[in-house]
């Protein structure tokens, strides 16, 4: 069982909530545009173990692992949280933050939240360039969300 999978509780894994062809394409491009930036990381669209519990709908969880340890992002995995407004509306969900969580078993080395000063908090940072790319891609998830597959504003 993988260390998110014990993290469990309160979250959705991406997989489980995609709800038309809409969603599962901003899903499908949350992962390609990470791997832009880290393509040496693999993609898992079901950190949680949610078999038991009943899910929340409040965020689109992904963990990125990667082979071994990466000394540049001080971590061998990245949980990404994407916080939703979910409208129930088979619409697009407004993307409301993004929570990234530098982790090792068993703890969290570093996070970055991008609401507020989106600062990069923790006890062991990535390096710059990589620092810089994570913030890349949370401005570029605020891009994908705010846009429909056909290209028309929600």
């Amino acid at each position: 069982m993988s260390f998110f999978k014990k993290l469990h509780g309160y979250f959705m894994n991406a997989s489980s909530n995609v709800s038309n062809v809409e969603i599962a394409n901003k899903v499908a491009s949350t992962a390609a545009l990470f791997r832009k930036y880290f393509p040496d990381a693999s993609v898992n669209f079901s950190p949680w173990d949610n078999s038991n519990d009943e899910a929340k709908l409040d965020t689109l969880d992904f963990a990125f692992h990667f082979p071994g340890w990466s000394p540049l992002m001080e971590c061998r995995a990245i949980l990404l949280q994407l916080r939703i407004e979910n409208s129930n509306d088979n619409r697009v969900p407004k993307l409301l933050g993004i929570i990234m969580r530098g982790m090792i078993i068993p703890s969290e080395r570093w996070r970055v939240a991008t609401i507020g000063e989106w600062e990069m908090t923790g006890t062991h940072l990535p390096q710059k360039e990589q620092k810089d790319n994570l913030f890349l891609v949370c401005k570029e998830l605020y891009n994908l969300f705010s846009t429909t597959s056909a290209g028309n504003k929600n």
